[in-house]
């Protein structure tokens, strides 16, 4: 037993030397991991690679120019003498479509959005970054609240057993008595050993996000107190429909749909394209015994040419594709329309659960207020004999349990707090609010 007691000393004191590791505040975590989250950097790769795209030179506007030389060298044997040749060519082309049924502007527009919806895309990462990282912070502190309950918890049952082993040792209190507080005692400090456990698994979810070690350890210096504003549901609305992340990259893919019906359309239009080529050749007979016959020409050449080609039928493959692009807009379109309804649903209930986790945590205040006291005077009366040890159990049981509806309580108000702000696009503005 004495080892016993030695084991949960030490682990219980474990959390005192954890002060020595590096403090971090929410902000600072936050920081991290949008400098480090694996997510946050591959979106912006991404984005990086949308922004390249995004250039006249990959619509199809620009000339493309190129160059073709050539060059050889022959020798012929022939009866009445042996010549050499000698060809050297090269020319410079170039074609440019003047028109091709707006495609070129087109497609610049349809590069500029997918610009801008990877832009979105990165927004969208780092507003969930923040959101995972602000619940695994709070989820720490938490679980760092539960080890406490739990630590004290344990400690009271210590208490108990000690004070059961002392009766029972100068005869006032039977082995059953004294089986039962050691009961208790072990159970509670099993609670307290799984506490711990949760609380390190806590700090490692935090440590992925922030893309860190996974062993590392910090003292949170945040406080664990809850956000409780009045929010008004139609101002919230509003401000979802507006600013909403995943809303607005959506609007962006259904102006994609609307140019790829454009794009469809232009595929009508004919084709209207200049050439142009300009090049110099040169060519030699050299004739080893008869001179008089060798030849030298070389010259320059150039050339323009208009063309104007126009798809009379093709299988009727333009007026499908047009069908089909009109078709992906429509669904663009509905799929719009279902996710502002998805999101006014969850918005909704989101709302109605943040009012309720408010009076819920008032109402579990309260209970721990009365708890606590309970629990003050039923230790006063066991130490005094007034009440029995099973008595004792039942306010120590109410007292945790208590304690643990309280800290639960602060979470899920955090919880939902923030949830509002995330479907209402608010949660980068209110991280950098508190940043400055």
């Amino acid at each position: 037993m004495k080892r016993l007691l030695i084991i949960v000393f030490i682990l219980s004191n474990f959390s005192v030397w954890a002060q020595e590791n590096q403090d971090l505040s929410l902000e600072g975590a936050i920081d991290r991991a949008l400098e480090n989250n694996y997510g946050i950097i591959i979106t912006r790769k991404s984005q990086d690679i949308s922004e390249l795209n995004n250039a006249w030179g990959n619509t199809g506007a620009l000339p493309n120019i190129r160059f073709v030389g050539s060059g050889n060298t022959s020798k012929n044997f022939g009866e009445e003498d042996n010549y050499t040749s000698q060809q050297l060519n090269g020319t410079v082309e170039m074609n440019l479509t003047l028109f091709r049924g707006f495609s070129a502007r087109i497609q610049k527009d349809r590069l500029e959005e997918l610009e801008r919806l990877s832009e979105g895309n990165v927004a969208v990462v780092v507003e969930n970054t923040i959101y995972s990282v602000i619940l695994s912070y709070y989820s720490i502190l938490l679980a760092d609240e539960r080890v406490n309950i739990a630590r004290t918890n344990m400690e009271l049952s210590r208490d108990r057993y000690q004070r059961a082993q002392h009766s029972k040792e100068i005869g006032t209190t039977v082995t059953y008595d004294l089986l039962q507080a050691k009961n208790a005692y072990l159970r509670d400090s099993s609670d307290f050993l799984s506490a711990r456990s949760s609380y390190r698994n806590s700090v490692r979810q935090l440590n992925y996000h922030m893309a860190a070690p996974l062993d590392n350890n910090y003292t949170f210096v945040s406080d664990f107190s809850p956000d409780t504003a009045d929010f008004q549901y139609s101002s919230l609305v509003g401000r979802m429909l507006e600013n909403n992340k995943t809303l607005r990259n959506q609007y962006m893919n259904l102006e994609l749909a609307r140019l790829d019906v454009e794009s469809a359309k232009s595929a009508y239009y004919p084709t209207l394209s200049l050439t142009g080529s300009g090049g110099y050749s040169e060519s030699k007979q050299d004739y080893e015994n008869m001179n008089q016959l060798d030849q030298s020409r070389s010259g320059f050449n150039t050339s323009v040419g208009v063309s104007l080609s126009y798809t009379i039928y093709n299988g009727n493959s333009r007026k499908r594709a047009l069908k089909a692009a009109k078709i992906e807009k429509e669904i663009s379109r509905v799929e719009t329309e279902e996710m502002k309804q998805d999101l006014k649903n969850q918005l909704a209930q989101e709302y109605e659960l943040y009012r309720v986790r408010k009076q819920l945590l008032q109402v579990a205040d309260e209970n721990l207020r009365a708890a606590e006291l309970n629990l003050q005077l039923s230790r006063e009366k066991f130490e005094n004999g007034t009440i029995n040890s099973f008595n004792f159990r039942d306010v120590q049981q109410i007292y945790m349990n208590a304690a643990y509806d309280y800290q639960n309580a602060v979470f899920n108000v955090i919880q939902s707090y923030h949830t509002l702000l995330r479907l209402t696009g608010g949660i980068i503005d209110e991280y950098e609010a508190r940043d400055q």
